[in-house]
């Protein structure tokens, strides 16, 4: 079912900062209905059904479709960054050919919380660039300038109806734009960017650390597999049962491997109860 892993050493409604992880996939789109859009997004590059993943070459477009603009050197350098942490690099960690959504998420977030990786100016970088134009100090600058600017240059290249509504909103009769008005519209183009940041963090933390590298579709069968066998939701199932469920896919734990990993997921008081499964997953899926 799971990887075999080593022993260890409404959209503007703001959600929680934990939702556990005992969720699947779905369940979390639907409590996060920002994620649940940039998963959309995702999908539009997704060819194989079955897999849910996108080929490698794609990810760059993946993330610009998303609002970010990532250069191929950042996303060389942090899926090479990927690469060794999940993969022993003097066994041959090798760059994938194809991702998962949750990596691309990873990514994003990378991206979100360093706007200067992401080619983004801030807004006093972007003020200060038109002032230079303005050299009159008249705080406007001429409709035709700034509908070529937005249009032919920088990487976040607005289109025509997209000047047109913001040049529009800022200008005088004379066909002058306000520019200082201008860059405040501009910064308010995506107004749920912080809650979008704020729910794609939630998702990644609700899946896990090891979702960027696992067939997650396994991650929620056994989600299912769990709920059915404990219909009276105590959070807690027998070792044998545990292992037969872990069992029924491509590994195989034995019943040394099993309570070695599960040994202080036994509660002292409640022992006769079995193992806390959600403990369990929590620790298969970041450990």
């Amino acid at each position: 079912m799971l990887a075999k892993r080593a022993v260890p050493s409404d959209q503007n409604v703001h959600v929680p900062c934990n939702l556990g992880f005992f969720h699947k996939r779905c369940e979390l789109l639907h409590m996060l209905p920002l994620v649940s859009i940039l998963r959309e997004i995702f999908d539009l590059f997704v060819w194989d059904n079955e897999s849910e993943c996108i080929a490698l070459t794609d990810v760059l477009d993946c993330l610009r479709s998303m609002g970010m603009d990532p250069s191929e050197n950042w996303l060389h350098a942090k899926m090479s960054e990927f690469v060794y942490r999940e993969r022993n690099p003097l066994a041959g960690g090798k760059m994938p050919k194809r991702v998962n959504f949750e990596l691309v998420l990873t990514l994003y977030c990378c991206l979100a919380n360093s706007p200067e990786t992401n080619g983004t100016a801030s807004r006093e970088e972007m003020l200060q660039s038109l002032r230079l134009y303005d050299r009159g100090q008249t705080g406007k600058l001429a409709y035709a300038f700034l509908r070529k600017l937005l249009m032919t240059m920088g990487n976040d290249r607005l289109t025509e109806s997209e000047v047109f509504h913001l040049l529009n909103s800022c200008s005088d009769p004379a066909g002058n734009v306000y520019y200082e008005k201008l860059v405040d519209q501009m910064f308010m183009r995506d107004r749920n960017a912080e809650e979008k940041l704020h729910q794609s963090k939630i998702y990644l933390q609700a899946v896990g650390r090891n979702a960027i590298d696992m067939d997650l579709s396994k991650r929620d069968d056994f989600i299912d597999a769990l709920r059915q066998a404990d219909p009276q939701k105590t959070g807690f199932i027998e070792p044998q049962r545990l292992l037969v469920l872990l069992n029924s896919g491509d590994n195989q734990f034995s019943c040394d491997e099993l309570d070695q990993l599960t040994k202080s997921m036994h509660d002292v008081g409640l022992k006769n109860r079995g193992i806390d499964y959600r403990r369990f997953l929590k620790f298969i899926m970041n450990d």
